[in-house]
């Protein structure tokens, strides 16, 4: 009986197994959330450089500011 509790007890190379597997879901949910945000994240840096291009081109920020 004493053999059995110490084999149960017994975790050396188990955290190993456990960090790699605990990564593997890290990583499966980063990629994951990529795929779901890239689109979204695409958008807005679109929408950001139109709005840059705009103001490049009118000198105005909205309807503040001069023409050119």
């Amino acid at each position: 009986m004493n053999a059995i509790t110490r084999f149960v007890r017994e975790e050396t190379g188990q955290s190993t197994v456990e960090y790699m597997l605990l990564i593997s879901v890290i990583v499966i949910a980063i990629v994951a959330a990529a795929y779901i945000f890239i689109p979204t994240f695409q958008q807005g840096v679109q929408a950001l450089a139109d709005d840059v291009k705009s103001i490049l081109d009118t000198g105005k920020i909205g309807s503040t500011g001069t023409n050119r």
